[in-house]
């Protein structure tokens, strides 16, 4: 497929062009970037940040040869939570060699790819276990969404009204709307959320929003910058193992989503960019944004399948674009009434886009076994399939509770794929 308005080192043409389809693209792509942040608990201007710089260091890296768009990854999350509550919360330390170790993970992937080819990275992770592993991310990161629907500490059925609220709102726009709206159902649905929020606060039947937030700001203020805070004290060796542990596993899920995403994009915009600029480029560039992610915004960067369906929809794959989007959000991360606005959202509101976009990882995963016609009648898929997602949402933990979740079941999705051959 190859019908497109603008190629990637092609440039836009009018000043209309120039700025909408790069304020298109940031409207699609900052709602999971807040969202994750949110979740997290990590500054918000600091993330939008770190996907700026990230994006940018993936383009130098790829040599402008792919419009993707980088920013804080899903993925990982439930590392992150992990790594800050390590030792003295939050521990930012902890998230910024975790995102050393998705670099060194994302490293070898490519080594070995550019090596060996693609087919011998598919033998050691074929889509049985990446398919399972990401329904079990996906399972997994539900289980937070109770604390999202809190008010004040404690559950509350306006916080899951308001939720559930929103959810049919993105749920409405995504499915009805056409066009450009139906790229940002995630906004809007915050957008609607945070109407409803607000009109409670002001009508005393609930204080959701603090409106006292909003006096006495600047129009400009220096983001958050995570690494200002890193505590050097509690770096030890049984700190770097838990990281080690958390975040090896979602950085083999993640990664498959990243050769996911520039196989869709590729589709897309009709240059295989696993062989231009090549995945082991890709995942180069895609590895040391993380790092650059975790150590300003402390949340590792990852391609955004958001970024891809914008590019889809306007049909301009021009990597000038993307680079623009990036310098937007970058900006943005200076701005305090912009910063203070996000702030603000209630968690509840969140809450209502996490029950679409958790199930959707999930499903995401789902999608990954049937799309590659895994057959689950075969006894060797079935039970790592089936390993992998008892083991990964029972909680369960070996040697250490790090060691646990997703951590746990790739290692023995791994093993068993490795010491069960088929039947001949």
């Amino acid at each position: 497929m190859k019908n497109l308005l603008y190629d990637i080192n092609e440039k836009p043409k009018t000043l209309k062009e120039w700025v909408l389809y790069p304020l298109q693209m940031v409207s699609s792509c900052i709602v999971a970037t807040i969202l994750i942040a949110n979740i997290c608990g990590t500054p918000i201007d600091a993330c939008l940040l770190g996907a700026c710089l990230g994006t940018l260091t993936y383009q130098l890296i790829t040599k402008g040869q792919s419009p993707m768009l980088i920013s804080s990854c899903g993925a990982t999350v439930s590392a992150v939570i992990g790594a800050l509550a390590i030792g003295t919360a939050p521990n930012y330390l902890a998230v910024a060699i975790g995102g050393i170790v998705i670099a060194i993970v994302y490293g070898l992937l490519g080594l070995l790819i550019k090596i060996k080819g693609q087919d011998s990275f598919n033998k050691l992770f074929p889509p049985t276990i990446i398919g399972a592993i990401t329904i079990v991310i996906g399972v997994n990161l539900a289980g937070f969404i109770p604390t999202y629907v809190q008010v004040n500490g404690e559950q509350s059925g306006i916080g899951v009204a308001i939720a559930i609220f929103v959810m049919f709102v993105v749920a409405l726009s995504s499915h009805y709307f056409k066009g450009f709206w139906k790229t940002i159902p995630f906004l809007i649905g915050i957008f609607a959320g945070y109407i409803v929020s607000l009109i409670l606060t002001i009508s005393g039947v609930i204080p959701l929003i603090d409106i006292e937030a909003f006096k006495e700001i600047s129009l400009f203020k220096i983001p958050q910058l995570t690494f200002m805070n890193w505590n050097f004290s509690e770096l030890n060796w049984t700190t770097i193992g838990k990281v080690i542990l958390l975040f090896v596993p979602v950085s083999l899920a993640s990664a498959m989503e990243h050769c996911s995403d520039h196989k869709v994009l590729s589709n897309i915009i009709g240059t295989d960019l696993t062989k231009k600029p090549g995945l082991h480029k890709t995942l180069l560039g895609d590895g040391i944004a993380s790092i650059i992610g975790s150590i300003v915004g402390g949340l590792p960067n990852t391609s955004y399948g958001e970024a891809i369906a914008t590019i889809g929809f306007s049909r301009v794959a021009s990597t000038i674009i993307t680079t623009i989007s990036a310098l937007i959000l970058g900006g943005l991360a200076f701005i305090e009434p912009v910063q203070v606005f996000f702030n603000s959202i209630p968690s509840c509101v969140f809450g209502g886009c996490a029950m679409i976009l958790y199930g959707y990882i999930a499903s995401s995963g789902l999608k990954t076994l049937l799309n590659n016609k895994v057959d689950l009648e075969d006894n060797k898929n079935l039970i790592i399939v089936s390993v992998i997602l008892t083991v990964g949402v029972s909680g369960i933990w070996l040697f250490d509770n790090a060691f646990s979740g997703v951590s746990l079941a790739i290692v023995l999705g791994f093993i068993l794929n490795q010491i069960l051959h088929k039947k001949i």
